[in-house]
């Protein structure tokens, strides 16, 4: 039986939370990829898309531990209580409705439009190092020795629900958000999408940018109707664009 914990985050709690999430991710990205591209025959940026698969997967299995150590069950009821995957609550009157769904939209527009804006690389500006870090992009599939490699769809049939649903959602928005506004108030949706860009270790050239304003698109909504469908489906269009050109590289269109 589920006994919910109603209790906020620390300060301290909610950056060691971050920091288990952010810094695997890191150490995959610029430790662990290096050392295995040697030794295998496949491209950097395929090493570096299972690595970044492994850190999501313990995203979930983190998140998952979280819970059960706070309410003492992780069945599904337990997880739309405590992670807030149920319909959105009126902000006013308290109810659930799923009609309230359609406030998604305007965050999903922003959302593609935040994906089409090419943003100054302020984080490298202000580390120079970064520039010299490696850019690991599916570019590097669009070849024609990848036309017909269906195992490359499997990987994105793994990575959608690892990285749009059961890892980096389910701990940024389902674990912390829920349980940060002892410490950030009415600013805690903010903090949250300020973490959320932060974490980005292994993608450090994005964090100023792209990160930190779709982290504040994911999180506002999310804290405004208390429904992580919201940042799920707004995060996960990116998926949706992913996968086309995965599936496109298959095809030999790309």
């Amino acid at each position: 039986m589920s006994r919910h914990d109603n209790s906020q985050y620390t300060l301290g709690k909610i950056i060691a939370v971050w920091a288990a999430a952010a810094v695997p991710m890191g150490l995959l990205a610029w430790v662990v990829t290096p050392r295995l591209i040697p030794h295998f025959s496949l491209p950097a940026g395929i090493i570096y898309w299972l690595m970044m698969l492994v850190g999501l997967a313990w995203q979930c299995a983190l998140s998952l531990l979280i819970v059960y150590r706070e309410e003492g069950s992780i069945n599904w009821a337990t997880l739309q209580e405590r992670m807030w995957y149920k319909n959105p609550r009126d902000p006013k009157t308290g109810e659930y409705r799923s009609a309230l769904l359609w406030w998604v939209a305007p965050f999903l527009l922003l959302r593609l439009a935040l994906l089409e804006l090419t943003l100054p690389d302020v984080a490298g500006s202000i580390l120079p190092f970064l520039k010299t870090l490696p850019r690991y992009s599916m570019q590097e599939l669009a070849t024609p020795d990848y036309e017909g490699a269906w195992w490359l769809l499997g990987l994105m049939v793994l990575h959608i629900p690892l990285n749009y649903f059961l890892g980096e959602e389910f701990l940024h928005r389902g674990v912390l958000l829920p349980k940060m506004k002892g410490v950030f108030g009415k600013w805690d949706w903010f903090a949250n999408g300020l973490l959320f860009g932060l974490y980005h270790l292994h993608k450090p050239q994005i964090i100023m940018g792209t990160a930190l304003f779709s982290g504040v698109v994911f999180s506002f909504p999310s804290r405004r109707f208390r429904c992580n469908w919201m940042a799920v489906i707004v995060h996960g269009s990116e998926g949706v664009f992913f996968f086309l050109v995965v599936l496109g590289i298959i095809l030999g269109f790309v």
